[in-house]
This record gives structure tokens, sequence and C-alpha cells, in this order.
């Protein structure tokens, strides 16, 4: 159950490098090898209403929280998170390169004590 979740602020939201980031974020998840495709979800949100760093209008951010079950090595974690995060990176370096930008991501393993789901995406993807 790999969940993502993009936020950015809207003043970058037509470049190219945000266009594309929930596509590089998909594939860098789905490179790890360690997330089923049936589970990936990538949600992608503009936030037109922000406050960054010393609040020139120039700044921008983009957040990303990574949310997965839990059964992974910490060290299996580690390297999927590196992997991603370097893709991400490589994705945003050349907006970083043409102004002021915060990146920052985030991994947190859900408790499966109190993780539901109703999901029947495996069984249409197979019958598809």
């Amino acid at each position: 159950m790999p969940h993502a979740w993009i936020e950015y602020s809207t003043r970058i939201e037509t470049t190219p490098e945000i266009q594309a980031l929930g596509k590089c974020l998909y594939d860098a998840m789905l490179e790890t090898g360690i997330f089923p495709v049936a589970g990936i979800r990538v949600r992608i949100t503009p936030i037109a209403n922000c406050l960054v760093g010393d609040l020139n209008p120039e700044n921008a951010f983009v957040h990303i929280a990574l949310k997965i079950g839990e059964g992974r090595s910490s060290e299996t974690i580690k390297a999927a998170t590196d992997r991603i995060f370097e893709r991400v990176s490589a994705q945003l370096k050349p907006l970083a390169d043409r102004q002021p930008l915060a990146v920052a991501m985030e991994l947190t393993e859900i408790d499966s004590r109190y993780s539901y789901k109703l999901n029947n995406l495996r069984d249409h993807m197979r019958a598809g």
C-alpha cells in the first residue's frame, strides 16, 4: 500500500518539472521493486494559500509524503526512499536552478492495526 501525496505551491504549477512530477514519482516507486502496482496511489495537489520562507513571492515548495504498509526492513525502506528522492531531485533540479525552491520528502509506515481497505483493483487488473 504505497501512497504518495505531492503538494506544491501554485506559482510553479505550469513548469514542465511539476507537470511531469507525478509520473516521475510513480515510476520511481515502481522502480524500487518493493511496491505492488495495484497498491500505488499518487495524489497531486497545488497549494494556492501558502507562505514560503522569507515571503519572497519567487519562493516555491514541493512536499512529498509517502505512506507504506508495514513489513519491510529498515534497509529496504531506506534504499527505496533514497532512490525515490534521487529521482524526484533530478526531476526538480532544473526548476531549482532557475528559482528559489524548497523540496522535502518524508516516509511513514502505516500501522496495520488501524489500516482498513476495500480494494478490487488486482482482480480487475488480472481480468483486463
